[in-house]
């Protein structure tokens, strides 16, 4: 998988999940959001060390940009 899909799948990821912790209830069910972050770490669990270290790295780049926010 290239750098830059990487990139865009990590963008993504960080997105829903951002959307899903800070979602108030009138968007959507506090449950629902709980399961679905659950569910989204227990998929990228299953992901190989290579792949992990890689969206890890993505993460640190998509933090940094927000970082002034």
């Amino acid at each position: 998988m290239s750098q830059e899909i990487n990139k865009h799948i990590a963008q993504a990821i960080a997105e829903i999940a951002v959307f899903l912790e800070f979602s108030g209830e009138e968007a959507i069910n506090p449950d629902a959001a709980v399961q679905a972050l659950e569910q989204l770490a227990s998929t990228l669990q299953m992901a190989d060390s290579e792949t992990k270290s890689s969206l890890c790295s993505q993460f640190e780049n998509i933090a940094m940009e927000y970082s002034d926010e």
